[in-house]
């Protein structure tokens, strides 16, 4: 397939045939081949479109399946993937009727839903608690990653307050011209040990940073609050 090609349905349903990749997985190897350049612009394609948020969910975790770590998080050229995957797990919990990603050449924002039959503007972020997670697997030898301490899981949760709140505070910065829902992805995990803190410190920062949108929603351990 080459760029000029249309997207034809054969490659549609191999794509749709793949297995989700979760982001916070550590996983360094694709499952099947790698994404070509044409694979990429024609799934991109195929996100800017208004769908289910099922079959949102379907192709943009087909996509990324076919990603290797070390690459989904390093190369720009897969920044749409990112914003996708979150925007594919907050259209399924928020139950909304249809999604899409913006094109590439909007500048904002990121995606929109349609939830209660009005459509919302979309903005995306995430925060890793400060990892950087492309040199992490740029740095992996052998086929194994660093364990996670015990240790390291309190200063973890303590480091959530710090970290969500500059993720909400950069956006809010920008001081959108039209309302936007802005939707974080805290890809902080400390194992549940500070989990009643953590929601509580959740509600506060939103709370903090409500008059900047028109709603906030942050994405943890696979819930929204």
């Amino acid at each position: 397939m080459s760029e000029d090609d249309p997207i034809d349905d054969e490659w549609i349903d191999k794509v749709l045939a793949g297995d989700p990749f979760p982001i916070e997985e550590e996983e360094d190897e694709p499952i099947g081949r790698l994404l070509s350049d044409s694979e990429l612009d024609a799934g991109q394609r195929l996100v800017i479109e208004w769908q289910s948020p099922q079959n949102f969910s379907d192709i943009t975790n087909a996509l990324c399946s076919r990603c290797k770590s070390a690459a989904f998080f390093n190369q720009p050229k897969l920044k749409y993937l990112h914003d996708a995957y979150v925007l594919a797990k907050f259209a399924r919990l928020q139950n909304a009727e249809s999604v899409r990603l913006a094109a590439a050449s909007d500048q904002w924002p990121d995606g929109f839903i349609k939830f209660h039959g009005q459509i919302h503007n979309i903005e995306v972020t995430s925060t890793h608690g400060g990892r950087k997670l492309g040199e992490e697997y740029r740095n992996v030898t052998g086929s194994t990653l660093s364990m996670d301490p015990v240790e390291n899981w309190v200063e973890r949760a303590n480091s959530i307050p710090k970290y969500l709140d500059e993720a909400i505070g950069n956006k809010a910065k920008r001081r959108y011209a039209s309302p936007c829902w802005l939707v974080v992805y805290l890809n902080i995990s400390e194992y549940g040990i500070r989990q009643k803190e953590t929601e509580k410190t959740i509600a506060e920062t939103k709370e903090r940073h409500t008059s900047a949108f028109s709603a906030i929603s942050v994405l943890w351990k696979g819930k929204l609050y």
